[in-house]
């Protein structure tokens, strides 16, 4: 999903939860069972994912932001239970994995594009629109692995509407803890608080593009961008309340993606086998960092 100028209610479109362009514009042709089952030599399973993702560095109490594409990885027995439980593996009992439990459905329908609905809808949506639950609201745009963590035994789920993260593990209370609705990926976020607990950024099946830890590196590098103004539906003292707040404007995450490369480039992302396809660790602080040097003196980009 992509933050930026194009607002939709397809993906993100809307200019703030940074994933999935799956529903940009016209929906990706879905790959068929037969389809990955043809470009799979082998299926993975929860053992051998684990042992894949150790070689890749994951170690015992690790804390790690976790972005994937379950199908970019093959076939795996035991589908999306197979990596989740893969994960927790490696990182122990001491560990921690989160990933995005974003649900970026849940923004003002006034500003949707991509396409728009009706104007005659928009106050039924807007009193209608069911409130933002961690205990219910899916995730949208983010994939099976995602949308299945959410509720594992355990998980705990921060409480923004739209851009929210779930978190196993040790410190995961702490981690979701008051997730600003003005501030929903900067210097009060989940993801501050991953860069100082020192987390490491796992990119399985996927690119820099939806790496979000981007866009607090962005925040950083241009620290008076604009703000937006958004909607959600959200309980506050008990009650379904339509609430708006504004948010800061956010790049459209393709601009990660040179960023990503000049990282894998210094070496700085290391690059391992996962399943059918590969994964990318790197730092977190490393990649803010580097983002930052790689951004210094810059425009904002269009």
């Amino acid at each position: 999903m992509r933050a930026g100028s194009a607002r939709g209610w397809q993906g993100y479109i809307y200019g703030l939860c940074p994933f999935h362009d799956a529903f940009r514009g016209a929906l990706p042709t879905p790959m068929t069972e037969a389809d990955l089952l043809a470009r799979t030599p082998f299926p993975a399973t929860r053992d051998s994912l684990a042992a894949q993702l150790r070689e890749g560095g994951l170690r015992p109490g690790a804390t790690v932001l976790v972005h994937t594409s379950l199908r970019a990885l093959g076939w795996i027995a035991g589908g999306p239970v197979a990596l989740i439980q893969a994960l927790l593996d490696c990182v122990g009992s001491d560990g921690l994995v989160a990933m995005p439990a974003h649900s970026s459905d849940l923004t003002d329908p006034a500003q949707w594009q991509a396409p728009p609905v009706p104007a005659a809808w928009l106050d039924t949506l807007c009193e209608h629109m069911p409130a933002y639950d961690p205990a219910i609201t899916p995730t949208r745009g983010m994939g099976a692995v995602a949308e299945l963590f959410r509720t594992w035994p355990g998980a705990v789920r921060s409480l923004h509407p739209t851009c929210s993260f779930a978190a196993v593990g040790a410190g995961a209370d702490a981690l979701t803890a008051n997730h600003r609705l003005d501030d929903p990926l900067g210097e009060t976020s989940p993801l501050a608080k991953l860069l100082r607990a020192d987390a490491e950024i796992l990119l399985l099946g996927v690119g820099f593009d939806v790496c979000t830890m981007l866009h607090l590196a962005e925040q950083r590098a241009w620290p008076t961008r604009a703000r937006q103004p958004e909607a959600s539906p959200i309980i506050e003292h008990g009650r379904r309340v339509w609430k708006r707040y504004d948010q800061p404007a956010l790049l459209d995450s393709d601009h990660f993606l040179p960023v990503g490369q000049s990282l894998i480039d210094a070496g700085l992302a290391r690059r391992f086998a996962l399943g059918a396809g590969h994964g990318l660790r790197v730092p977190a602080r490393v990649a803010v960092e580097h983002a930052q040097r790689y951004w210094h003196g810059k425009p904002v980009p269009d």
